[in-house]
């Protein structure tokens, strides 16, 4: 938190401190007059033994006795006098602080002195002067001034902590990654950044021209391939190793310059350029190629359903502060929905993020461009896969749930179903191999900004992720093996064996014609399937 925020929060505290002090000073200066009137009462004949003749008193005791008998006087008259110790702490709130500036009885000052050097001890422990130099005898050091002085000194300062140096190696993990770990070994550079060296050069020369990398200061920013390479770094990680600090230790440097490049590269990546030209929809040859993928593991009739969507939950490392409990999901943890659709290489052509974990799919998918404007994208004939936690549509056709999964023609159509659409799976297991922190996102969600900055975070994950697929893809040639960062971001948790229970309601939101034209064309891929796969055994 900037200290321009933190001081407000000070301020009130010492402020509140202070007032606190000053009511419970005329509390108990007021207990102990009323005591002394009882004893007054009681006694009268020693308090005439030890009262000094008044023309001993000098003109300021004078004025202050005779201040001192007003204050018994209106004593005699408040009710709140004849109430208890409570009643009397009510007024006390009431005061106006400079009316605490009277005449007390030694105890009391004696009090007021300890109240005081406790109230100064809290305020000692936040400023640098030590309040043991200043002598609080004297009346231009009272409470108020002190409060004063501390307040002062605290807006004179640009910052709240003390500017100490660090002192680091002068060669960090990151220069060792740029250097030497991109040119003699790859393999280890991929591992850190989960990019390939020859990836990550093109993203540099993609981003380095974005605004948010120039600026018109004397002093210059690092440069661009260090700080995509700390995001990277950020992005890649989960657990211990993907806190703020850990990341400044590895590259040297501070835990704001972390954020700071890392919400650089976020923003140059979220350019609607950049986002838009690698987040997709597949040209005509890549969806013939989907096509001959879903007929190859289906049937010819099946050729129309090119793509798939699916649901995945951003796990949340805390608990958040804004909203908490509508981030819980179905798993019961803390996380975001995102949904993505993608195709049988793995390639995402759409998605949509800001929801909490709470939200059904159903609700999350119509975040999409596909749900909002599918006749753009699907021509006639043609589908998008889908579990069953999504409405029937005769554009996008689910798995049967029990009881009717259970008969045998059902049954059989739903395995070949979930034989494509285990892709989905692989798709949303390849995103989060490459960027671990998908699997605990450590990003503490206290206000909309924070959430705004965690759904930004994934969106930078996914667009990144679909440039390096593209230029890794040119890099592999003809090479058909699935990339290890498939396997590494499997979870288990993520497959579509969950109970029905837990993922129904979709349904109940379509209406009745959708509904039957949705299980029509569910019943007419069916008869081809099972037909097809008759005439073959033949």
């Amino acid at each position: 938190m900037p200290a321009s925020s933190r001081r407000g929060p000070v301020v009130k505290g010492l402020l509140k401190g202070y007032l606190r002090w000053v009511r419970d000073r005329r509390h108990l200066a007021k207990r102990r007059r009323r005591r002394l009137k009882e004893l007054r009462a009681r006694h009268p004949e020693a308090f005439q033994q030890h009262r000094k003749p008044r023309t001993e008193w000098s003109e300021d005791e004078e004025e202050d006795g005779e201040d001192w008998a007003d204050g018994e006087d209106e004593d005699e008259d408040s009710p709140s006098d004849t109430g208890n110790d409570n009643d009397e702490e009510t007024s006390g709130d009431d005061m106006d602080i400079s009316s605490s500036e009277g005449s007390q009885s030694s105890d009391a000052n004696a009090s007021d002195s300890a109240m005081s050097r406790r109230t100064n001890s809290d305020i000692e422990e936040e400023s640098d002067t030590p309040l043991s130099d200043i002598d609080l005898d004297d009346s231009h050091h009272t409470l108020h001034t002190i409060l004063r002085r501390h307040i002062e000194t605290l807006y004179a300062r640009r910052y709240l902590a003390p500017r100490t140096r660090i002192t680091r190696l002068a060669d960090s993990l990151l220069d060792e990654t740029l250097f030497i770990k991109k040119s003699e070994r790859p393999d280890h550079f991929r591992e850190r950044l989960r990019l390939s060296p020859a990836t990550f050069d093109r993203l540099v020369d993609v981003l380095e021209l974005d605004e948010v990398f120039s600026n018109n200061s004397e002093s210059q920013q690092a440069p661009v391939e260090r700080q995509l390479a700390v995001a990277l770094y950020w992005f890649g990680h989960d657990g211990n190793a993907a806190s703020q600090q850990s990341v400044a230790d590895w590259a040297g440097i501070g835990k704001g310059t972390v954020a700071l490049w890392t919400r650089r590269v976020i923003t140059a990546v979220l350019r609607p350029g950049f986002l838009r030209k690698y987040v997709r929809y597949p040209t005509d040859e890549e969806k013939e190629e989907a096509r001959r993928w879903v007929e190859k593991h289906s049937c010819p009739a099946w050729r129309g359903g090119w793509c798939f969507v699916d649901g995945t939950l951003v796990p949340l490392s805390t608990r958040p502060f804004w909203y908490g409990d509508s981030y819980f999901d179905r798993k019961s943890r803390y996380s975001l929905n995102i949904q993505i659709i993608s195709l049988p290489n793995l390639r995402i052509i759409d998605f949509s993020y800001g929801h909490t974990g709470s939200a059904h799919d159903a609700t999350a998918w119509l975040g999409t461009r596909m749900a909002r404007d599918h006749a753009l994208f699907l021509r006639p004939g043609e589908w998008i896969w889908a579990d069953s936690a999504y409405p029937i549509r005769f554009w996008i056709i689910s798995p049967y749930k029990a009881p009717e999964r259970y008969l045998p023609d059902n049954d059989e159509f739903n395995k070949v179903v979930s034989k494509l659409r285990i892709r989905s799976e692989h798709a949303i297991g390849f995103l989060k191999g490459r960027f671990w922190s998908l699997k605990n996102l450590r990003v503490v969600i206290r206000d909309a900004a924070s959430h705004r900055f965690a759904t930004y975070w994934i969106a930078a994950c996914i667009a990144i992720h679909t440039f390096a697929m593209e230029c890794e893809a040119e890099e592999k040639g003809e090479q058909e093996e699935e990339d290890p960062f498939v396997e590494q971001g499997l979870d288990s948790e993520d497959s579509d064996a969950e109970d029905d229970a837990q993922r129904q309601g979709a349904s109940a939101a379509s209406s009745s014609a959708e509904l039957r034209a949705g299980r029509d064309k569910k019943a007419s891929l069916k008869r081809k399937l099972l037909r097809y796969k008759q005439n073959r055994e033949q």
